[in-house]
């Protein structure tokens, strides 16, 4: 999709949005270009390390009509049970929060910030908005590019909301919380770009969808003139082919302990210990992208899948970006037995 005309010196925006903001926590206000922001200090959610053995389940599905082309996934570091979720592009700047059975409990609708191709959505640390060390951002990938025309690229971060409405309120919160707005351009040029992972010490790592199964990886540091490296490029020919195609990455998440990349393509899921190589000097990264080992996680039929994140159980969530997505699980809690079978 074609990139609306933006002013080429955009610099680092703080937006005003609806936010949820906590009925009862410790807070502690931090400083930005426009003032004070409220950030929660509560402790974060547990996450389980990853399964040994997974297996796929279906939770439910996401019915709403709203929920049209859903791109990207996140499990919230705040609230147990609740998946962060957004529309590909075409659509409605606005974030949902739903539940694992697919329900809609809240949304957020972000007002005047760029929405030209959302492809993925990550969980971590807040960096300048986070003063304390608890703190916990949302981030979203507006770097979808299908006709390789994009100048500009942009990472938006906010504070991750920690409360939803109350049964029978109006389901989209409306308390104000500040948006950072990152522009860069890549150095190569411009690339389709739909997946995503936030580094412990808030740095971005993008992975570019190629149809010759290899991925670009760059790494962007975050700030007034956010700086933008080429990491390498991953080769993912020698793994199994998409129903004949080439991989083409479409998600991404890393464990919150910052060390399992888990990367998604239309029928694949993989896992590999490559936070901190992520993290690392990029001539070692760049080494160390051409000898990845692999993990094939099993991955449910489903066509289109795009979005993967991890779960607090160890597991993944993953969905496909067609109407009406099933939710999956990768899971290791045991499934249900199944049903004798009836005697005749």
């Amino acid at each position: 999709m074609r990139q609306r005309t933006m002013t080429k010196q955009l610099t680092v925006l703080a937006l005003a949005v609806a936010c949820g903001k906590p009925p009862h926590s410790q807070e502690k206000s931090v400083g930005t270009p426009t003032g004070p922001v409220v950030v929660q200090t509560a402790p974060q959610l547990a996450f389980a390390p990853p399964c040994a053995l997974p297996q796929i389940v279906a939770t439910g599905r996401a019915t709403d009509p709203a929920l049209a082309e859903l791109s990207g996934v996140a499990a919230s570091r705040r609230l147990p049970d609740v998946l962060w979720v957004h529309n590909d592009s075409g659509n409605k700047a606005r974030v949902y929060a739903i539940s694992a059975a697919g329900k809609r409990l809240a949304s957020w609708k972000l007002k005047k910030v760029p929405s030209t191709d959302w492809e993925d959505i990550a969980v971590g640390p807040c960096g300048a908005l986070g003063a304390a060390r608890e703190s916990v951002c949302l981030y979203l990938a507006d770097t979808g590019d299908n006709h390789n025309d994009r100048k500009e690229l942009h990472i938006l971060r906010w504070p991750e909301p920690h409360a939803l409405p109350a049964p029978g309120e109006d389901d989209t919160l409306k308390v104000k919380c500040e948006v950072e707005v990152f522009p860069f351009a890549l150095p190569a040029g411009p690339e389709d770009i739909e997946a995503m992972i936030v580094l412990p010490d808030t740095r971005v790592v993008l992975f570019s969808k190629r149809n010759d199964a290899t991925s670009n990886v760059y790494r962007v540091t975050l700030g007034d003139k956010p700086a933008v490296e080429m990491l390498g490029t991953l080769d993912l020919r020698d793994e199994l082919a998409d129903h004949g195609e080439a991989l083409r990455v479409t998600g991404a998440d890393l464990h919150p302990d910052g060390k399992m990349l888990a990367l998604r393509t239309y029928g694949r899921v993989l896992v590999a210990d490559l936070g901190a190589l992520l993290a690392g000097p990029a001539d070692a990264t760049r080494a160390g992208l051409s000898r990845v080992a692999w993990q094939r996680w099993p991955v449910p039929d489903e066509p289109h899948g795009e979005a993967i994140g991890w779960a607090q159980d160890g597991g993944l969530w993953m969905l496909s970006d067609m109407a009406l997505p099933v939710i999956w699980h990768a899971t290791c809690q045991p499934l249900p037995a199944a049903p004798s079978p009836t005697s005749r």
